[in-house]
């Protein structure tokens, strides 16, 4: 027989009503610990306030996921959902939707390019073909890198020292062209 472990009583009630035509409902619930006069009467028994509450706040989350086209995700739920005068949480509305199955999808996706792949592949390292920095100033390593910077994109250039690490130069730009080195140079 099947065992639940760390189980409430309606876990096993449940378990119970899934078994019982398996098993007798005496015998399920001897094994459970559990009542079968509590066994009925969790029969009898309608929702509970909470599974009621549970299932019209979900009604209204459905409808705000529609209206939405599926693009609001729990904490734009949550947000629309306060804005009309209704007090709850927002793990609550996270786990009503992940409960219904309601996942907000992904207006933009970003794709990795392939040209620049290929065209880093075919550049050879030639600093893995150089001996180690032994001291200060041997040897000087550059990078630029993009950040985004709310909605926008900012290009940051840096030159390091090989050896001590230490940042050398930096600039940033809004730009990745001429004028980031020529700050990149000039500081």
């Amino acid at each position: 027989m099947a065992t639940l472990s760390s189980r409430t009583k309606a876990q096993a009630y449940r378990f119970v009503k899934q078994y019982s035509d398996v098993y007798s409902v005496k015998k399920l619930c001897r094994h459970f610990s559990v009542s079968r006069s509590g066994y009925y009467d969790w029969l009898s028994r309608g929702q509970s306030g909470h599974a009621r509450a549970d299932s019209e706040l979900g009604a209204e989350i459905a409808f705000i996921y529609r209206k939405s086209e599926g693009r609001y995700g729990s904490p734009k739920i949550h947000a629309a959902l306060k804005a009309k005068g209704l007090a709850v949480s927002r793990k609550r509305v996270a786990r009503l939707m992940r409960e219904a199955g309601l996942k907000a999808r992904v207006d933009r996706v970003y794709r990795r390019r392939q040209k620049s792949r290929t065209f880093f592949k075919g550049l050879v390292n030639r600093r893995l073909e150089q001996e180690k920095a032994s001291k200060i100033n041997q040897q000087w390593t550059a990078d630029v890198t993009y950040i985004k910077v709310g909605n926008r994109w900012g290009y940051l250039a840096v030159v390091i020292d090989v050896y001590s690490k230490k940042v050398l130069s930096w600039a940033l730009s809004d730009r990745l062209d001429s004028n980031l080195l020529n700050r990149l140079r000039a500081s």
